[in-house]
């Protein structure tokens, strides 16, 4: 009898021994450091499926995504309602897109989960007290860029970008327009110049976008299209417009920051009238012509749809600018390269 017992003990033992190593090499909250998320100022998750939600970032988030899985890093996109919930979170890569709560929390990467790298991609320009937070800034700003690094935050430059298995030359003739502008209203903000200036110069354009229902009204109501362009299908209207228009945000002029309609628009081969900043022209020189006013708007729009073989060509440099410095493969290539630049240094991996 106590023979069986000393065996059942040692048995025992064993098992116990056995569930403790077992145990000791199961890390369920272990951080995968070929695992993203991106987190988006979009409220629920259903939204996530709308592929006409008016969201530009949601999109470019999107194609943020696809390009990571591409270069083997599973990645997954977040809403507030995600980011609240209580989640199984091992992504070792913790990517902010207009922010979100938890980088917005003074100190939340250096008290708790400090193993998690928190990276803002900034698109607009973020307040100090948001930046500072992170572990990687990745702005889209030279200018911002260069302040943040006298600050001594981990700041890179990284622009937007396109993808060109998704966005290339496909004409389609019964979407065939003169003057196409795809944009929201943006609330505060005043009336975009793109649709204010061809309010005032009476040159009539075709919008598609949110928010314009109490702005363009009576004899204009007729150039708004439709809420939104699936974005699959933005391709066709780009490069079925004989013109393409870009404004930008004020604070985004003021910071330094390119639309992205430019990239996606350029690599549609289309031609792309846009706003003036110093940026552009820096990047594309004359290949995107650019006003300053209402006089200079109407005289672009006036000569480049009288002049198509002008246009043509102007459109075919800005794509090969765009294509050569703006393609998603190049600058997700150097996004990925920082991200384990920092884990390698912090020894994460």
């Amino acid at each position: 009898m106590r023979r069986f017992w000393l065996g059942l003990g040692l048995l025992l033992l064993g098992v116990i021994i056995g569930l403790g190593m077992g145990f000791s090499s199961y890390h369920p909250y272990k951080l995968n450091y070929h695992r993203a998320v991106i987190n988006l100022p979009i409220t629920y998750t259903r939204y996530l499926q709308d592929d006409t939600y008016a969201l530009g970032e949601k999109y470019l988030a999107e194609d943020l995504a696809f390009e990571l899985e591409k270069n083997g890093i599973d990645t997954k996109l977040y809403t507030f309602e995600d980011s609240l919930s209580n989640r199984n979170f091992n992504e070792g890569f913790e990517i902010f897109m207009r922010s979100g709560p938890e980088l917005m929390l003074k100190g939340y990467h250096k008290h708790a989960d400090i193993d998690r790298i928190a990276v803002l991609f900034e698109t607009i320009p973020y307040g100090l007290d948001i930046v500072k937070n992170a572990d990687i800034v990745l702005t889209g700003s030279l200018k911002k860029n260069k302040s943040y690094r006298e600050m001594g935050l981990n700041s890179f430059y990284l622009s937007q970008f396109t993808r060109t298995d998704k966005f290339y030359p496909a004409f389609r003739e019964n979407l065939r327009r003169n003057i196409l502008f795809v944009a929201n209203q943006w609330p505060d903000f005043p009336v975009r110049k793109s649709v204010q200036y061809a309010k005032e110069t009476g040159i009539a354009i075709d919008v598609f976008g949110d928010n314009w229902k109490n702005i363009l009204v009576d004899e204009e109501a007729s150039w708004w299209k439709a809420r939104q362009i699936p974005n699959d299908q933005l391709k066709y209207f780009y490069s079925s417009a004989d013109i393409v228009l870009n404004d930008t945000r004020p604070d985004m002029i003021e910071a330094g920051f390119i639309s992205n309609r430019i990239f996606d628009a350029t690599a549609c081969g289309a031609l792309v009238i846009s706003d003036y900043m110093p940026e552009i022209e820096e990047i594309y020189g004359d290949a995107v012509p650019m006003y300053k006013n209402k006089e200079e708007f109407k005289q672009l729009i006036e000569f480049y749809l009288s002049h198509p073989e002008e246009r043509r060509l102007k459109a075919l440099k800005a794509q090969k600018i765009t294509l050569q410095k703006f393609a998603a493969d190049k600058v997700i290539k150097r996004m990925i390269d920082i991200l384990h630049h920092y884990a390698l240094e912090k020894g994460f991996i």
